[in-house]
């Protein structure tokens, strides 16, 4: 049997975004191992019948000798525990997990960016002079014959050739990490019906759901809700991140009672929630892979709106099914979500446009098969196993 690592900086990221991708591997016959950091969905993961390793790990550390240290440790792991493949998801994964798979003797590598985070989008010194070494970083990481690399947005495709991080045969766009098209699913009903119904009373329900950092644009979230009046609920899914100096704390989200929002803390069924919505806003400035909200969006029938920004772009067609704004404009913000709902006929379309949009690129299987497939080529010494032949038609039934 082949044996395969997942290594994440969340235990809570392999859950959310990457269970289906092991849960796949695991019926083509592989044996999956995952690392990551201590949290709660370490022990849903071991529910789902998986070894789970916990590697004490800070996401945001950047103290040299701590880092060396985890390479250190990961290199013990991986000695142990013998690998085909490794399997490595974000830029400090991505580092870390290439230089231990190398001391380890792993031979084939398997790296997953995406988006390129504050270190690329930031216009801050420190990150300006830290760009050059990740970029360095990044380029030995994914060097050798057997390492292939995944990114999700042909912007940060085109910026890994431009600067030589991997060369063109080795670099894969795969958009998305795929959501389940039969779990985010649009209302049965009309969508936005209740907005357009001159004897009802209800809102439409406008979502930002993300993590609160300045960087994801939350507070241009916030000042359309308190410049936009009492026609709109403002709805925020989401939690502090304290440790985190771009997010918003406790006593901010405490002042939040009178701008006409609504504060849902963390959801677990986003499914459920989205089904709720009539329109998903992202204003995010922060260098995005194509963000999971807006492809939940769209898979649930629901238009979108984004600032102009790598990764958000490549599911919202702009006029289509949402509108594309001028990053750091928040009068076209705020125009663009009135406009979502100048009359039933014109949400209706950019509705279904979105969900059609969905099934064309984003369906989960068809990102899991282009994953394995991707696993597949960096083994140039023997059979390949086959991805899954089965995939969702890429329309609805009848």
């Amino acid at each position: 049997m082949k044996k395969i690592v997942l290594f994440a900086n969340t235990a809570w990221y392999l859950y959310n975004f990457r269970l289906p991708l092991a849960l796949t591997l695991v019926k083509h016959g592989w044996d999956v191992v995952l690392i990551a950091p201590h949290d709660k969905y370490v022990a849903e993961l071991r529910s789902k019948g998986f070894t789970v390793i916990e590697l004490n790990m800070e996401r945001r550390s950047l103290n040299p000798l701590q880092e060396m240290t985890l390479v250190l440790q990961l290199r013990q792991l991986l000695t142990e525990l013998k690998p085909d493949v490794i399997f490595n998801f974000t830029v400090k994964c991505v580092v870390l997990g290439s230089f231990a798979a190398r001391l380890a003797g792993v031979r084939r590598r398997i790296n997953a960016v995406a988006g390129l985070g504050s270190v690329f989008s930031s216009d801050t010194l420190s990150m300006k002079l830290l760009k050059p070494f990740v970029r360095a970083l990044l380029t030995l990481s994914l060097a050798g014959k057997n390492a292939r690399c995944i990114v999700q947005n042909p912007d940060d495709q085109a910026l890994f050739l431009r600067h030589h991080i991997t060369s063109p045969d080795h670099l894969h766009l795969i958009k998305g990490s795929g959501v389940d098209g039969d779990r985010f699913r649009p209302v049965v009903s009309a969508p936005c019906s209740h907005v357009f119904n001159a004897h009802s009373a209800t809102k439409p329900r406008i979502l930002f759901a993300s993590r609160l950092l300045k960087s994801k644009g939350v507070g241009y979230f916030i000042n359309a809700a308190g410049q936009m009046g009492e026609r709109y609920e403002f709805c925020i899914a989401g939690q502090p991140d304290p440790g985190n100096p771009e997010s918003l704390q406790q006593q901010d989200l405490d002042q939040l009672g009178n701008r006409n929002i609504t504060l849902l803390g963390h959801v677990d069924d986003m499914a459920a929630l989205l089904q709720s919505m009539d329109l998903v806003v992202l204003p995010s400035l922060y260098g995005e892979g194509v963000p999971r909200i807006l492809v939940e969006a769209a898979a649930s029938g629901l238009p979108a709106i984004a600032f102009d920004a790598p990764g958000c772009r490549e599911i919202i067609q702009d006029g289509h099914n949402g509108y594309l704004v001028e990053p750091g404009n928040q009068q076209a913000l705020n125009t663009a979500i009135a406009s979502a709902f100048t009359s039933s006929d014109h949400y209706q379309a950019m509705a279904s446009a979105s969900r059609e949009h969905f099934l064309s690129q984003f369906e989960q299987q068809t990102v899991i098969s282009a994953t394995i497939s991707t696993i597949n080529l960096s083994e140039h010494d023997s059979q390949p196993l086959h991805p899954a032949t089965s995939s969702r038609k890429q329309q609805e039934p009848h």
